[in-house]
């Protein structure tokens, strides 16, 4: 009974979040309004506190503490919100930043039926990730950085839990940007408890995955007042049956880097558009994907810097 639930939960989620079938799906949609706008590309830049999920050693290129915060639309009473903040740190010898992340998703109020269809009641569902990380910036072009991971599903008395970590390493020789993200190295095993009597614990394992970018960074380029931002990442899979996915994207700068216009496309799911502002500290951040398989998706981000 219980499993044909947890079938009934997956059937709600958006497809685009467990289609995958992996047990971090809800995780592999990216994050963040302003790569949201660019096709979720964002390996290559590597430039914004939202690095921590994208590629760690990006901590390593901030140049300012600071917080900021995510929200997603939701659809079908499912919603996703993701928080992460840095504190950058400078010694003689060494520059970088400590981060923390945390990526929600919630399904609310999901009925709970027997298999010939009788009502047994509701449950919520919370899938959560939490990020800590570090970056350094050791070398005149070079940063490195690692992130330890902590992913957790729970539905209706049913957890799954384990650790995993996440190391990168970007390269930057203006105007080009390179970076190279290994996520859950060695594969994470998450483990629960089966929710069959006299069951063994409940066992699965988040593949291995790798994530190059490139990025091309052009400030006042031919002269104009704007700055060019353009990034091309991949994301491939390589513990059990091949996957690859591509994302590509770019934005445009103006107003003396006040206000954004970003447009990409996420391979599988469709183009993007999104749009930012800067006020002194403060940005603010809108994407918007028209998904060609599903419902179109809104993000709004804000991040303050100090």
């Amino acid at each position: 009974m219980r499993g044909f639930s947890l079938l009934v939960v997956f059937c709600l989620l958006p497809c685009r979040l467990i289609a995958s079938g992996e047990p971090d799906a809800f995780a592999l949609t990216p994050i963040g309004a302003r790569a949201g706008g660019m096709g979720n590309a964002f390996i290559g830049l590597s430039d914004e506190i939202e690095t921590i999920y994208y590629n760690p050693a990006g901590l390593g290129n901030l140049i300012q503490s600071g917080v900021t915060a995510m929200y997603q639309a939701p659809a079908i009473s499912t919603s996703r919100e993701f928080v992460a903040f840095d504190k950058r740190f400078a010694t003689p010898r060494i520059s970088g930043s400590l981060g923390f992340g945390w990526l929600r998703l919630q399904s609310t109020n999901i009925e709970l039926t027997s298999t010939d269809e009788q009502i047994l009641g509701s449950a919520d569902l919370t899938n959560d990730l939490f990020i800590w990380g570090a970056g350094v910036h050791p070398f005149e072009h070079v940063s490195v950085g690692a992130t330890m991971k902590y992913f957790r599903f729970a539905f209706d008395g049913f957890s799954e839990s384990g650790f995993g970590w996440d190391m990168g390493i970007h390269a930057q020789y203006n105007p080009f940007r390179f970076g190279v993200a290994l996520t859950d190295v060695g594969g994470t095993v998450l483990k629960g408890s089966s929710i069959t009597p006299g069951a063994g614990d409940a066992e699965d394992k988040v593949p291995m995955r790798l994530r190059p970018g490139a990025a091309l960074s052009l400030r006042e380029p031919f002269d104009w007042p704007i700055h060019v931002n353009f990034d091309v990442d991949g994301l491939f899979r390589l513990q059990g049956a091949q996957d690859a996915r591509l994302f590509t994207g770019g934005e445009v700068w103006g107003f003396h880097e006040r206000f954004a216009f970003r447009a990409g496309l996420e391979q599988g799911n469709g183009p993007t558009l999104g749009f930012g502002g800067r006020w002194g500290p403060f940005q603010l951040d809108y994407s918007f994907l028209l998904s060609q398989t599903l419902q179109d998706e809104h993000r709004i981000g804000t991040t303050f810097r100090f």
